[in-house]
């Protein structure tokens, strides 16, 4: 196949994806939300993002092992200093803000045991498997400019965050989704660069779980 008809079968697939995970939201934000709350309301959206997001991404990076750049994601490279550069960045950034904003350093009220589960744990290994290990792996493949993939999959990235931000009740505001769509997509910039540079998707995975982790339990959302 040409690779222009492999580029555009990639975009095609992530569209679907895009459409999948909205209708998901919509479900998820309103009626769920309505019905379950706490513990419930959080295992319900961990296994419904585990499905969608890890176990088909690992089918993914299965099944078109061959078509990827690197074909072993999973191999670990604790080898890879900028990994720790990076941790250590994150950590001290938001311990500053926090004490900036709250003139201490101490855990948000609005933290709850239950976002350890989907911040920490599911959400940065869900995203990574399917954003770097597949569709960052495979656009390794189409594209010869290593910055132009970097862009791409962060702008893809960033996309993939507009069904919640969408779905989410009371409506965000148009300064506060593209304040937070800008993020996303340098941190999407970011987990990719790494995910490259060490052949690992480990790195990106916990940065970006740490990430997650520290804005809900430091910052409070």
């Amino acid at each position: 196949m040409s690779l222009k008809h492999e580029r555009r079968k990639l975009f095609s697939q992530y569209g679907y994806f895009l459409l999948l995970w909205f209708v998901i939201q919509v479900f998820y934000n309103t009626p769920m939300g309505n019905l379950h709350s706490g513990w419930a309301e959080e295992g319900l959206l961990d296994v419904v993002k585990v499905l969608i997001w890890f176990v088909f991404g690992v089918w993914l990076i299965h099944h078109t092992r061959k078509q990827l750049a690197i074909p072993q994601p999973y191999k670990q490279n604790w080898h890879f200093k900028p990994f720790y550069y990076w941790l250590a960045a994150i950590i001290v950034y938001f311990l500053v803000v926090a004490f900036m904003q709250k003139h201490q350093i101490a855990i948000s009220p609005k933290f709850k045991p239950e976002y350890f589960f989907q911040d920490f744990l599911i959400v940065g290994l869900c995203e990574e498997t399917m954003f770097r290990g597949y569709f960052l792996n495979r656009l390794l493949k189409l594209y010869d400019n290593e910055q132009t993939v970097l862009i791409i999959q962060a702008v893809m990235f960033a996309g993939i965050h507009l069904p919640r931000y969408f779905t989410t009740y009371p409506t965000l505001s148009p300064l506060t989704i593209i304040t937070n769509l800008i993020t996303v997509g340098l941190l999407g910039y970011l987990f990719g660069w790494l995910f490259i540079k060490s052949r690992s998707l480990w790195p990106g995975i916990i940065v970006h779980s740490v990430w997650d982790l520290l804005v809900v339990a430091l910052i409070g959302g």
